[in-house]
């Protein structure tokens, strides 16, 4: 994956690849300039969802790529955070590494690599990164902005050598309506 120079059209592993019963839970993104909170998604809309959609739904690629819809002073942050709660299953889970490429009409304009040294069975954890976005110009931006969609990421999650999570999103910066 960190070989990859553009965005996965495909997702590169099956929900049932995670044998290690990872299931994300609460997530947040704020501004950590002026500490206002851009997304806010509580474990129970996570819940609500998973509990709607069948196995063969969370296979479809059309439920698992997530889109946001952030609008044009998005590009204007600088620093933000990511707070993530997940749990793991019933065994250890050791050597856990998060890749997440994000990428501008197939050019990586950002590259985050995180390390999860151990968690243990049965726990729900909490982690949150801080991290600076990229510096882009303003032709850049407005080219961003021009074009809905055309940002992508993709996120891998590995234990040990095994990928055992593949997330896709896709972004707009158009102004909201």
């Amino acid at each position: 994956m960190r070989s990859l120079t553009a965005p996965a059209e495909n997702f590169l592993c099956k929900m049932s690849d995670n044998t290690f019963g990872i299931k994300f839970g609460a997530f947040r993104i704020r501004d950590m300039i002026s500490g206002i909170t851009l997304v806010d998604v509580p474990e129970e809309d996570i819940l609500k969802e998973e509990g709607v959609l069948t196995p063969e739904q969370l296979e479809d690629p059309t439920k698992r790529l997530v889109k946001y819809h952030f609008g044009p002073d998005f590009l204007m942050l600088q620093t933000i955070g990511l707070k993530v709660e997940f749990s793991v299953g019933d065994n250890p889970v050791s050597n856990m590494i998060m890749i997440e490429r994000h990428y501008f009409k197939d050019k990586c304009i950002k590259s985050f690599e995180f390390d999860f040294a151990f968690c243990i069975p049965n726990s729900k954890n909490s982690w949150e990164v801080i991290y600076d976005l990229p510096q882009l110009d303003d032709e850049e931006k407005q080219d961003m902005i021009d074009s809905p969609w055309a940002t992508k990421s993709d996120t891998f999650f590995f234990v040990g050598e095994k990928l055992v999570i593949h997330n896709r999103a896709e972004y707009n910066y158009a102004p909201l309506d």
